[in-house]
């Protein structure tokens, strides 16, 4: 995010703009938030009703616990003043200022919390109706660390990204690449659901997929507030970049959805499969935003229909390697981010405005090797750390209280397991399950008595 004229590394203006760019900053981050409500409804109408409630409980753990650790320390690490250097910041813990920095660094806050907790709510659809509540809590919050460090590398103006040369306005990779990759590792070290691959790899139905498909008009409301206000403003011409981020947003999902409807046609016999379409559109949209300020509406077509392909040709490839990512995070999230960033050093122009590129064309207009060459190196340095970074802090929780429920929780469901709450379609596994207990109980009184 280049600017000029920054007021203590938030990034913002320090003139006179700096009331009508806090006003759209917030505006934007409400906007942002709507997006957990779409990834609640989304993840749960994929997962089976056995585990839809416990879905949109974890979405909201992550805005508590998450949302509390991004305050105490998330977003010093990212922006704090106290220390900053190429590796990482301090400062800004527990975000309290003086009322002359209020307006600017509580805005900034409120954005970037916006950012973190999307790319760390991606974590709880990988980990689905398999992971113990109480572990997720934990991961929740030592999530933040895994999204807050690389995001000051590229957002922080002397972070070691920045400094490479990297460009990630709206978070292809720095949200979308960290969140998938951290999903990718969740999911291979819980192993598979309990039965996911005894009749193949194919998908499972979905169990809700009226609450998938509002889920995903949120995400595409709340997507345009990711891209617009990816700017971090609106004076100083940052209002045009943020109108062409809205429609290079559109124009993606429209690429992207049209490549799943096609696909779907094709390989479903001409029905049209309602995950396929989601999945592309969702993926054209991560890619996109990684350069939704930079290339051109045409551009934006192309990049969101290749994003869209990618996912579709990555499911099956994650599900051949038995991960079993109930909603194909990585497929959906972490593919196309990295796409969007490399789409990046392929695509994009250089601006007189803002100096997005820091004065680099990409290959595809003539500028070589050089922008495509560092956004390649960014995708390898964020899908390292978060590969690294989540398998360390995933094992300490499995070591201290263990990541997945037993065997007969997970038949059960965590919707009565954590929530005690019922559904028609497992009430007699509930009752049945009672029965058996009893059974043993009984059995077990009459060992002791003889």
């Amino acid at each position: 995010m280049p600017s000029s004229g920054t007021v203590n590394g938030t990034g913002l203006s320090s003139s006179k703009g700096d009331a009508n760019d806090v006003v759209f900053i917030l505006t934007s981050s409400f906007l942002i938030f709507t997006m957990q409500s779409g990834y609640a409804l989304l993840e749960s109408g994929i997962v089976s009703r056995k585990n839809e409630v416990n879905i949109l409980v974890k979405n909201a753990t992550n805005v508590l616990i998450g949302g509390f650790a991004y305050w105490a320390f998330g977003f010093g690490f990212s922006f704090g003043t106290w220390v900053s250097n190429l590796w990482i910041a301090f400062g800004y813990f527990f975000v309290t200022v003086s009322p002359d920095e209020m307006g600017v660094v509580y805005s900034k806050f409120v954005f970037e919390l916006a950012y973190a907790t999307t790319a760390t709510t991606l974590i709880s659809g990988a980990m689905a109706e398999r992971c113990k509540f109480s572990a997720y809590c934990f991961v929740s919050f030592l999530a933040v660390v895994v999204y807050s460090v690389p995001a000051g590398w590229m957002w922080r103006d002397d972070g070691l990204l920045d400094q490479l040369g990297a460009v990630d306005v709206g978070g292809s990779g720095t949200v979308h690449l960290v969140g998938g990759t951290c999903g990718l590792v969740a999911a291979a070290l819980l192993g598979p659901r309990a039965g996911r691959y005894d009749r193949g790899t194919d998908l499972l139905p979905l169990g809700n997929p009226t609450n998938a498909l509002l889920g995903l008009f949120m995400l595409w409301w709340g997507w345009l507030g990711f891209s617009a206000g990816s700017t971090t403003g609106i004076v100083d011409n940052k209002w045009k970049y943020s109108s062409r981020a809205a429609v290079n947003t559109v124009l993606a999902s429209t690429g992207g959805g049209f490549v799943g409807m096609v696909y779907s046609f094709f390989k479903r016999d001409g029905i049209h499969d309602v995950p396929i379409m989601m999945n592309a559109v969702i993926g054209s949209m991560v890619a996109i935003s990684g350069g939704c300020t930079i290339v051109r509406p045409w551009e934006s077509i192309i990049i969101g229909g290749v994003g869209g392909a990618l996912v579709l040709l990555s499911i099956p490839l994650v599900d051949g390697l038995r991960i079993d990512d109930p909603t194909n995070t990585f497929a959906v999230h972490g593919v196309p981010g990295a796409w969007g960033l490399l789409a990046i050093g392929l695509f994009s122009r250089k601006d007189k405005y803002r100096n997005y590129t820091r004065g680099l064309d990409g290959l595809f207009k003539g500028g070589g090797f050089r922008l495509l060459g560092t956004q390649a190196t960014a995708c390898g340095v964020l899908f390292a750390w978060s590969a690294l970074t989540t398998a360390v802090l995933l094992y300490i929780v499995d070591l201290v209280i263990g990541l997945r429920m037993p065997l007969e929780e997970e038949i059960l469901g965590p919707d009565y397991v954590d929530h005690t709450l019922k559904h028609d379609g497992n009430s007699d596994i509930i009752q049945r399950f009672k029965d058996k207990m009893r059974s043993h109980r009984e059995a077990r009184r009459r060992r002791r008595r003889y």
